[in-house]
């Protein structure tokens, strides 16, 4: 059990989860929100209620790229909406003079405007921080984090792209999404859940399936 390790000194909670019992595998995080370890976490999400991990990261930055094309399609709607039906001329009218006619026109489209502006703008970023940490360096949220953490606390610096699941922009892209193009690539096929860190053979641990 537990305590039979910890007397033994070979309790390391960087290999093994005391609250799921487990052997974490490699890049496993515990969540404390699911209650689960979760294989290559990156982060729990408060949109999806749910863990992104190895099992649905490239759903969850599918999800981002449709809300950010969702909020693009939504401004060109406005904008052809405004463009016949309201009479705008921002030369004569000024700045003020134009939002007052917008308003005055249709504070509903307005203010879906407004509301698509919003979600466009975080989706975006998230987006483009996520397709950073996964194309230049390799890492996930969770990892990124930690590194940085590490680097305060040493106080020196810590190269992010120098780790060893960095394989390159294109292999890291083309392993993420599995990109095989009629056999062009041939992406890392890495099961996340089985992949454990060299080290003692904790048989008091049983396995249990990953989130």
């Amino acid at each position: 059990n537990v305590l039979v390790l910890a007397e033994a000194g070979c309790l390391d909670p960087r290999i093994f989860c005391t609250s799921c019992m487990i052997k974490k595998p490699v890049r496993a995080t515990h969540c404390f929100t699911c209650d689960a370890c979760v294989a290559k976490q990156d982060h729990h999400s408060v949109w999806t209620n749910g863990c992104i991990g190895a099992r649905n990261h490239h759903y969850f930055i599918l999800f981002l790229l449709s809300l950010v094309l969702m909020g693009l399609w939504m401004f060109y709607g406005c904008l052809m909406y405004w463009s016949t039906h309201c009479a705008l001329h921002y030369e004569q009218q000024g700045l003020w003079g134009a939002v007052s006619a917008l308003v005055s026109c249709s504070p509903w489209v307005l203010s879906i405007f407004l509301l698509a502006l919003y979600h466009t703008c975080w989706s975006s970023l998230i987006l483009l921080l996520q397709l950073y940490q996964i194309a230049f360096l390799g890492l996930t949220t969770a990892e990124r984090t930690n590194l940085m953490l590490h680097q305060r606390k040493l106080r020196q610096s810590v190269s992010l792209r120098q780790n060893p699941y960095n394989l390159g922009v294109v292999r890291n892209l083309v392993s993420f999404f599995q990109l095989r193009c009629c056999g062009l690539f041939k992406p890392a096929i890495i099961d996340w859940t089985q992949q454990f860190p060299p080290g003692r053979d904790q048989h008091v641990f049983g396995q249990a399936d990953m989130v």
